[in-house]
């Protein structure tokens, strides 16, 4: 690699963010009045002097602790969920079971910074058969009022009086509500209900 290589190199970073205009001019200088004559060849390709070399080490090493700062100062909270994004494979977000008692609810929280396609499944592992909704995190006031009539729902992803459940559909970036909602009194039908819900996203 010769100076035009080196500079090129020098040019890219710059271009890229990654070295501030004063220190690819400082760089530059330093590559252009530092480079010396090849003083041997290997195969009819010269060889790059120290300097240089010692020079692009630096930049490269100077690059990649900024890098590592950066990350130490904002860690990604989830950081396997994080890759996991990237690469668009798919996330567990639920895989539990729910106790829910008779004439009673309760509310899953979902948070999709990205978005993706969801898929949910739901089995009533014991109990009576219930009602799921989804909606938007602004919809909860709602909810706890017992305003359900007025409660903004994706119809997609409705279902009255089931046991076994399963949606996938494609949704957008948000924070949800997933609501189980066992409606019967619980006189003549079980007094609660165990209800598995596992909840893949795939960004």
């Amino acid at each position: 690699m010769g100076l035009a290589e080196d500079l090129k190199a020098l040019q890219e970073l710059r271009d890229k963010g990654e070295l501030s205009e004063s220190a690819y001019v400082a760089a530059r200088d330093a590559a252009i009045g530092k480079q010396t004559p090849p003083v041997a060849s290997v195969q009819g390709k010269p060889m790059i002097g120290k300097p240089v070399k010692a020079l692009i080490a630096f930049l490269v090493l100077f690059v990649g602790f900024g890098i590592f700062i950066r990350i130490l100062n904002n860690p990604s909270p989830n950081p396997g969920q994080s890759s996991r994004n990237l690469l668009h494979l798919p996330i567990t977000v639920t895989d539990e079971v729910q106790n829910v008692p008779a004439n009673s609810w309760k509310a899953l929280n979902y948070n999709f910074p990205s978005g993706g396609k969801v898929d949910i499944t739901v089995n009533v592992v014991n109990g009576n058969p219930i009602d799921i909704y989804l909606a938007n995190a602004d919809q909860l006031d709602a909810m706890k009022n017992g305003e359900w009539q007025n409660v903004k729902v994706y119809s997609a992803f409705n279902a009255v009086k089931t046991r076994t459940y399963h949606r996938t559909q494609q949704i957008g970036p948000g924070n949800y509500y997933f609501v189980l909602r066992d409606t019967s009194l619980g006189v003549l039908s079980a007094h609660a209900s165990d209800v598995s819900v596992k909840t893949i996203l795939t960004p």
